[in-house]
């Protein structure tokens, strides 16, 4: 264990801890790791053994987002009860964690939209594991009769691209001051109902 007394594990959560307040305070761009390494009480180079630069950081404290979205939302894709209910709820879920994270945490928010337009890794399994989720959903609907004989991928993609706008980052930011749940609600019904 090192000096600091934390796991590996733990000092890695406390810098991503740390991180988030920085960044909060002082905006994305302002923090340094030298200066989260002093706040924990370690060197520069225990520090960088975890996290080589400042964009290793910033992605592990997107990538930990991710994960909590992909959570609820896998949640959402397993509960029983009506296919097309689930994927309303999902939706909507969908859509609150990404506008909720704009308003609260606007300077997080922009780095997790930076990583996003790289198609960082752990983008692109995020992606990934929303698209297994919907799939199994559109294949529960398809299986009780909700949806029309057709492929789950493909009513899977036509649902996520009708509602882009809804969970974009650059979108959900550009319209965070308004009240898209009705609009998105029925986006999703009239999808859903050309769907049979």
């Amino acid at each position: 264990m090192p000096k600091t007394g934390l796991s590996s594990g733990e000092m890695k959560e406390k810098a991503l801890q740390i991180t988030e307040e920085k960044i909060r305070r002082y905006g994305f761009e302002k923090f340094r790791l030298t200066d989260i390494a002093k706040e924990l009480k370690v060197s520069h180079a225990a520090l960088y053994n975890h996290f080589p630069d400042k964009a290793a950081l910033l992605d592990a404290i997107s990538e930990r987002w991710l994960t909590r979205i992909d959570t609820a939302l896998a949640h959402i894709a397993a509960k029983p009860g009506s296919p097309r209910q689930l994927i309303l709820e999902w939706f909507l879920a969908y859509h609150e964690c990404k506008k909720e994270k704009v308003l609260k945490d606007p300077e997080l928010f922009k780095s997790f939209n930076m990583a996003a337009e790289l198609h960082k890794p752990f983008i692109i399994q995020h992606l990934q594991n929303l698209h297994a989720q919907l799939n199994a959903l559109v294949q529960k609907a398809l299986d009780a009769g909700e949806i029309a004989n057709q492929s789950p991928e493909t009513a899977s993609r036509l649902l996520l691209e009708a509602t882009v706008s809804f969970h974009h980052p650059r979108m959900v930011l550009d319209h965070k001051d308004e009240d898209r749940q009705p609009l998105l609600k029925n986006l999703v019904a009239v999808l859903l109902d050309g769907l049979k």
